[in-house]
């Protein structure tokens, strides 16, 4: 396990919340740990049928799964092993994994902006990649598996630095 260290978010307390409105949602903010491993997989937009016929063999809520079509690739993420138990050879321009996928439970309206910022940063600090994936209502990150630990103790510091009593401005 890789541990984290942490560099302006969390060590110096700079502001880490917007508002207060952004500091009550991380202070109700749940954090999901998705069980299974992911890949993010890219497609030729020509192969799309490919990546949609990945997609149907997840089981919804058991697994995340996402997919992102645009003029450059299908992308997907997808759990490792669908990936890794696929019967027939698949083309695909790239393929990262495996990842681990964390869930920020919490209901977002679309009007709200710089909920995600206070991980963003301190994963940034912490050295830790993420993709990002935000859905209408509830926000994803994926990092490397490796990153995992140390990912769930910088979000877990950066939720009880949002349930202590410090204030921050509007």
């Amino acid at each position: 396990m890789r541990k984290a260290k942490f560099g302006k978010c969390l060590e110096e307390g700079l502001e880490l919340f917007r508002n207060d409105t952004i500091r009550g949602l991380w202070k109700s903010s749940r954090l999901i740990v998705w069980p299974d491993l992911y890949r993010m997989v890219s497609f030729d937009p020509k192969d799309r049928a490919n990546a949609l016929e990945l997609v149907a063999r997840v089981r919804p809520v058991d697994h995340y799964v996402s997919i992102i079509c645009d003029q450059h690739e299908v992308a997907v993420i997808l759990p490792d092993a669908i990936w890794n138990d696929k019967n027939t050879s698949v083309n695909c321009l790239d393929s990262h994994g495996p990842l681990a996928c964390l869930t920020f439970d919490v209901p977002l309206d679309i009007e709200v902006a710089g909920y995600l910022q206070p991980a963003v940063n301190c994963l940034a600090d912490a050295g830790i990649s993420i993709v990002p994936q935000c859905a209408l209502i509830y926000d994803h990150v994926l990092i490397n598996e490796k990153d995992r630990d140390a990912a769930i103790f910088a979000l877990t510091e950066l939720r009880q630095k949002a349930l202590s009593d410090e204030t921050y401005p509007n």
